[in-house]
């Protein structure tokens, strides 16, 4: 019974281990083309701030804050 078991499991982990040298490479092309396509949608954003730019000048996006902060003032203690 015990020998039974330990068949089952070497196995399965062998199938396992197979499915997965199988599938693995197309797992892996998917991850990076479906990185390569967020990339390029990002670079296509229109908001990319490189095709503003002219070559020697520098581009500074200032924001304004919504809300207004005021200095606090501290007490020294003894």
């Amino acid at each position: 019974m015990f020998l039974r078991l330990i068949l089952i499991i070497l196995i399965i982990y062998l199938f396992v281990r197979l499915v997965s040298r199988i599938l693995a490479p197309f797992m892996i092309k998917k991850m990076v083309d479906k990185a390569q396509r967020h990339f390029e949608e990002q670079f296509q954003n229109p908001y990319y701030k490189d095709e503003k730019t002219e070559p020697g000048k520098t581009y500074i996006d200032k924001k304004k804050s919504a809300r207004k902060v005021e200095d606090a003032d501290f007490e020294e203690l003894e």
